[in-house]
C-alpha cells in the first residue's frame, strides 16, 4: 500500500452508502485533532462488489444481511445524533454525483468538501437523489463551483475517465468497502472504525 501524503487522512467513499455518510459527518474533525487534512475519493463501490469481490448482489438485497443493514443504519444514526431520512437507495445512482467530485478534485479543491457533504446530505437525510447531471452539477454550484466549466458538453466525458481511475486507483490501494480510511500506510474500514483510527493516530501509530 503506497503512503498517503505527509498530513493527509484518505477517505474513500461511495455516495450511496448510508455509513459512507455517517463517516462524513465526522472525520473532518477527527483529522483536525490529530493536524491532518482530509482528501476525498469517490469510488464505485457497486463496480467493486461485482467485479472484484465477485458479489453479484447488492448489500441490501442480501438475505438476512439486507434486513439487518436496514435496521442498522438506522440504530446507527442514532447513536451518532447524524439526521437520517433518505431517498430509497434503488432510485439512486451515485455515478453523475462522483464524477463531479473527480472533476471538481481536480480543478476546484475549494469546492470539493462542501460538495460531498451537500451530496451527502441530499441522499441521506433530505430525501432527494441527485441522479442526474444537472442536479449534481446545481449541487456543486452551491458549494461555490464555476458552472460555466461544469456545464461545457465535454465536462461529462472527463468525469466519467476520471471516476473510472479513481476507482482503479482506489482498488490498487487495496480499498474494497465503504467508507475506507487510509493514514500512513495503514486502512481502516467502517465508520464503527473512527474511534480505532483516532487512537492510532494519538498513538502515533505501532
Amino acid at each position: 500500500m503506497n503512503a498517503s501524503p505527509a498530513g493527509s487522512l484518505d477517505f474513500y467513499f461511495d455516495f450511496i452508502s448510508p455509513y459512507g455518510y455517517f463517516a462524513s459527518q465526522q472525520i473532518e474533525a477527527l483529522a483536525a485533532r490529530h493536524c491532518r487534512t482530509v482528501r476525498w475519493h469517490a469510488f464505485h463501490m457497486r463496480a467493486v462488489t461485482r467485479d472484484v469481490l465477485g458479489m453479484q448482489q447488492a448489500l441490501v438485497d442480501v438475505p438476512l444481511k439486507g434486513d439487518y443493514v436496514r435496521h442498522d443504519v438506522r440504530r446507527m444514526a442514532r447513536y451518532f445524533g447524524i439526521p437520517y431520512a433518505p431517498a430509497p437507495t434503488a432510485g439512486f445512482s451515485s455515478v453523475n454525483a462522483s464524477r463531479v467530485l473527480c472533476l471538481l478534485a481536480e480543478r476546484d479543491a475549494a469546492a470539493v468538501a462542501p460538495y460531498v457533504h451537500a451530496v451527502f446530505r441530499s441522499q441521506h437525510a433530505i430525501g432527494e437523489s441527485p441522479n442526474t447531471w444537472a442536479q449534481c452539477a446545481a449541487l456543486a454550484v452551491e458549494a461555490g463551483a464555476d458552472a460555466r466549466w461544469l456545464l461545457a458538453p465535454e465536462q461529462e466525458a472527463r468525469g466519467r475517465l476520471l471516476f473510472t481511475e479513481a476507482t482503479e486507483a482506489a482498488v490498487a490501494l487495496g480499498v474494497w468497502g465503504t467508507p475506507s480510511f487510509v493514514v500512513d500506510q495503514e486502512m481502516f474500514w467502517g465508520c464503527d472504525r473512527l474511534p480505532q483510527l483516532d487512537d492510532w493516530l494519538r498513538r502515533g501509530g505501532y
